[in-house]
């Protein structure tokens, strides 16, 4: 069997991984994971731009592009975010000062298919996050340069998967809000 490694299986297998360990830590740590990824993904946005403005061109920030074998201080700044973002995410899963407690009062196939689509959704957002950090792009938008990271965009015209995702992000971004919403009207309080 020859695999030929891509970007498209990258991220398929990247997916994947994502959804099978929401199955693992079960349907309220996915939700308190998908939370924990939206105040993830704005930390690390501003944390990357301060980063960046407070230690850009400084002696530190040099050492760190030459120590991660960037090109540029807009990689740099897209590693730091990336990493910070990862990072945030971690320890919201798992130290997270919050927890979600939904309340099971439907059959076992309405749990099984709410778990796959918070899985599916987890995984899209957390992916989804990844890839327009990497684009050079910025949610909050404070002092970040206009342009995209050039890397990105050869991935992107090269993978029809990475195109959709990228181009279908606000969805991503919407739809674990929206259907935790929705779960939430819809679930009797005890």
């Amino acid at each position: 069997m020859n695999i030929t490694l891509s970007w498209d299986l990258f991220v398929l297998v990247f997916f994947v991984v994502i959804v099978a360990y929401s199955f693992i830590v079960g349907r309220d740590s996915t939700l308190k994971i998908i939370l924990g990824t939206y105040v993830s993904m704005i930390a690390a946005d501003a944390a990357g731009t301060i980063f960046s403005q407070y230690f850009g061109g400084s002696i530190v920030f040099t050492k760190i592009l030459k120590l991660a074998a960037v090109g540029n201080e807009i990689e740099a700044l897209v590693l730091i975010k990336v990493l910070l973002f990862v990072s945030f995410v971690i320890i919201f899963a798992v130290k997270g000062a919050f927890e979600v407690e939904t309340v099971d009062d439907r059959s076992a196939v309405i749990r099984l298919v709410l778990s796959i689509v918070y899985a599916i959704m987890s995984a899209g957002l957390i992916i989804s996050t990844i890839l327009v950090f990497v684009s050079g792009i910025s949610f909050i938008g404070l002092g970040e340069p206009k342009t995209t990271v050039s890397a990105l965009w050869d991935v992107y015209n090269e993978s029809a998967l990475i195109r959709s995702i990228v181009s279908n992000s606000a969805l991503w971004f919407s739809l674990p809000a929206l259907a935790f919403l929705v779960h939430s009207l819809y679930t009797k309080k005890e």
